[in-house]
C-alpha cells in the first residue's frame, strides 16, 4: 500500500493538483511546485422543487502562484440561466485579484445509466463558456469501471477532463483495487485523473497500471480539513 500525503507528495509527484473544498484548509499548505488548485466556490441547490445557488467553499485569493479552477457542485442535472451569469461573474472576480485562471469544473453525481443525458447539459456548459476556459468534470468510479463506453469517451469532445474520485468521506473508496484493475484495462480515450484522498492508503500495483493508460494525465489530491502535520 502507499499512503497519500506529503511524504509521497515530496518524491516523484511533487506537482500533483490539489482539491480545496472546505474552507478550513488553508492554502498555504500547497506545495510550491504543485500543480493545479481546484477549488470549490459554490452549489446549485433543489429546495422545495427550486433551483438556486449558494456560496460555498473560497473567495478569489490574490495573485495565486497556481493555476486555478472554479468547481461548481450541482444537486441536480440543470444548468439554469442565472448559474451560468453566477460562473461569469466569479471568473472575472477571480481573475481581477490576478489569478491565472484555468476554466470550472462541474461536479455531479449523475447515475452511470445517465451519462448520454449528462453529456447533453455538458454540451449546453461547454457552448456557454468562453474557448478560452477550460471544462471539467468529476466522475464516479463506477463510470469508469462499468459506464457506456461510448457515452464515455464521447465526453472528449465536450470537456477538457474527467477526474474519477477514487475516495468517499476521508478514506479510498471501498475495493479501490478492483476499480483501478478495470480502469487500467478499458479504451478510454477521453483524458482523466485520479482524486485521490490525503493520508489514504492505496494499493502502490494498482496506482502504477492506471499511471501507463494513455489517457492519464494526473493525480488530484482532496484536502482534509483536518490534516495531520
Amino acid at each position: 500500500m502507499i499512503l497519500v500525503g506529503q511524504a509521497w507528495f515530496g518524491t516523484a509527484h511533487a506537482a500533483d493538483d490539489y482539491w480545496a473544498w472546505h474552507p478550513k484548509v488553508h492554502l498555504s499548505r500547497v506545495l510550491t511546485d504543485a500543480g493545479r488548485l481546484y477549488l470549490f466556490v459554490g452549489e446549485l441547490l433543489m429546495r422545495g422543487g427550486n433551483v438556486l445557488f449558494q456560496r460555498r467553499g473560497f473567495p478569489p485569493p490574490t495573485a495565486s502562484a497556481h493555476p486555478i479552477v472554479l468547481v461548481y457542485r450541482l444537486e441536480a442535472m440543470e444548468w439554469p440561466g442565472f448559474l451560468q451569469r453566477q460562473v461569469e461573474r466569479d471568473l472575472a472576480a477571480f481573475e481581477a485579484k490576478h489569478n491565472p485562471v484555468l476554466g470550472i469544473q462541474i461536479d455531479f453525481d449523475a447515475r452511470t445509466r445517465n451519462l448520454d443525458r449528462y453529456g447533453e447539459l455538458l454540451r449546453r456548459v461547454r457552448a456557454g463558456l468562453p474557448a478560452r476556459y477550460r471544462l471539467s468534470v468529476t466522475g464516479l468510479m463506477d463510470w469508469a469501471s462499468q459506464g457506456n463506453l461510448e457515452d464515455l469517451n464521447a465526453l472528449q469532445r465536450v470537456v477538457d477532463e474527467v477526474i474519477f474520485q477514487a475516495y468517499q468521506g476521508t478514506g479510498p473508496i471501498k475495493n479501490h483495487q478492483r476499480y483501478f484493475e478495470r480502469l487500467s484495462a478499458r479504451g478510454l480515450s477521453v483524458p482523466f485523473k485520479l482524486g485521490l484522498v490525503e493520508h489514504g492508503e492505496y494499493d502502490r500495483d494498482a496506482l502504477a497500471a492506471i499511471r501507463k493508460h494513455p489517457a492519464y494525465r494526473g493525480t488530484v489530491i482532496f484536502l482534509l480539513p483536518d490534516a495531520r502535520r
